[in-house]
């Protein structure tokens, strides 16, 4: 037992500590999120290419901040724009990471969700660098789901679900294609 949770049981009864769930700093869970998918791309890709964090994931011009990109030079934007960035620029794919919780089902079809704002945040950043919006999903207990707009999926890998013009695919099953897939 740590000191926190000696603590814990000489101050709050065992009923309410039950009930008392550890809050979670969401920057750092994203931020962790983040790092992982790096190295999940940087091992795939160890002999073509290096992935990076984007200083503070991309919010300096992303998503409702891309009026600030006109200010930039194609190298900076590069660096400071979605959540991953690519050292070798004929990588295809802008990637927008998030890690939530959960995604419930009826976010599929709610216009007002989370799910309807990532998609809206990965196709602004894409289209500010000029590439494919890629949306990388991490939930709890689950293995990393990815989405690309239709006319960017993969014709060789068959999607696990399509929504809203984008094709759902599991993130390691997406891996497996060939170089020729993600880069130019």
């Amino acid at each position: 037992m740590n000191i926190e949770d000696e603590f814990l049981k000489e101050v709050i009864p065992d009923k309410q500590r039950s009930n008392r769930k550890k809050s979670l700093n969401s920057k750092k869970k994203g931020g962790r999120g983040e790092r992982e998918c790096k190295d999940i791309f940087n091992n795939r890709f160890k002999n073509i290419a290096i992935f990076s964090r984007t200083p503070g994931s991309g919010n300096y011009v992303g998503g409702a901040n891309a009026y600030k990109a006109k200010n930039l030079s194609e190298e900076q934007l590069q660096m400071m724009t979605s959540d991953l960035f690519c050292n070798n620029a004929k990588f295809k794919f802008s990637i927008e990471h998030k890690f939530y919780a959960n995604l419930d089902f009826y976010d599929l079809f709610n216009k007002s969700s989370n799910l309807f704002k990532w998609y809206e945040q990965s196709e602004t950043d894409a289209r500010l660098l000029k590439k494919f919006p890629m949306l990388i999903v991490k939930t709890n207990q689950h293995k990393r789901i990815v989405f690309v707009k239709l006319e960017h999926a993969s014709k060789s890998l068959k999607p696990v679900f399509v929504h809203e013009g984008r094709c759902c695919y599991w993130l390691e099953d997406l891996l497996t294609l060939p170089d020729e897939y993600f880069f130019n």
